[in-house]
């Protein structure tokens, strides 16, 4: 699988942009040529529901919540609103949760992960990362920058399988890497329709 990678990844500050996270909107306008990143931190008190299940029900609250933002209330099944013509990709790991919303001209594809150093990195990308990935790993010294790699890559390969679940092309998938907070890396995978400006909203419930 072919896939666009930021060039030399390393520590989240030197290769990732933090995005600037602005306060959602109620209403939001979505043209083609645009996709949008809403993010919510879940699991806290004033979600109002207990520890157990509280993941499950916050995040399925995050989802309708954003969903109703663009259709008007009404809730078509996941992940392709026909009648609004939207797609949409979500990822969650610990306590965040992403959401991404495109026109249906594009395919999309969303993963994000915890950076952490404690995994068998070489071990896990000799059945998972290309050659190329594999020896940047390998002549890696830094603890901390091979994490970064490892996830940068891992989440580029996650996003783009979504995007073009079927497609064995060799199409580049267009994927942007960006750290949604810190010690957290995230990627975005986008196939077909014009090159997309991102827009990134912060839900609060």
């Amino acid at each position: 699988m072919s896939i666009l990678l930021p060039p030399n990844p390393t520590a989240r500050h030197a290769s990732l942009p933090e995005p600037l996270w602005l306060p959602a909107p109620e209403s939001p306008s979505l043209p083609v040529d645009e996709l949008h990143i809403w993010r919510v931190r879940i699991g806290e008190p004033r979600w109002g529901v207990s520890t157990d299940g509280a993941g499950e029900m916050a995040a399925s609250l995050f989802r309708n919540d954003v969903m109703a933002r663009y259709t008007g209330g009404a809730l078509p099944g996941l992940p392709h609103f026909p009648g609004a013509g939207l797609r949409i990709a979500m990822a969650q790991c610990d306590h965040l949760a992403l959401i991404a919303v495109s026109r249906g001209v594009r395919e999309v594809g969303l993963d994000v992960e915890r950076v952490r150093d404690d995994i068998p990195f070489e071990e896990m990308a000799d059945g998972f990362l290309d050659v190329r990935a594999q020896w940047d790993l390998r002549t890696t010294w830094s603890a901390q920058e091979k994490a970064w790699k490892f996830f940068q890559f891992w989440t580029s390969n996650e996003a783009c399988a979504q995007a073009r679940p079927k497609s064995c092309s060799s199409q580049c998938c267009e994927v942007r890497g960006f750290s949604p907070e810190q010690d957290f890396i995230a990627a975005l995978a986008i196939e077909g329709g014009p090159e997309a400006a991102l827009s990134y909203w912060d839900w609060q419930p």
